[in-house]
């Protein structure tokens, strides 16, 4: 089975969840990296949730919670 390396971006301009990225039923998929940035002048907060199916419904793990993000920065919050 080949590898498929996919990266997605979003810019999030609301505070309601929103999937970044939904992997096939006939797949599996592992994530190596996580870079947020805040491009707006004032501090934000994030949090990243990993769902097991759709959000509404699935249970969800909490990679982070409320997590602080600097104005005008970028941080890398996960790595292989």
């Amino acid at each position: 089975m080949a590898n498929i390396y996919k990266n997605s971006k979003l810019d999030l301009t609301t505070n309601t969840v929103t999937t970044l990225y939904t992997v096939p039923s006939n797949s599996r998929a592992i994530v190596k990296s996580l870079l947020v940035s805040s491009d707006s002048g004032s501090d934000t907060t994030i949090t990243v949730d990993l769902f097991d199916a759709d959000p509404a419904s699935g249970s969800k793990f909490t990679l982070f919670n409320t997590k602080g993000v600097t104005a005008n920065t970028s941080e890398q919050l996960l790595t292989e």
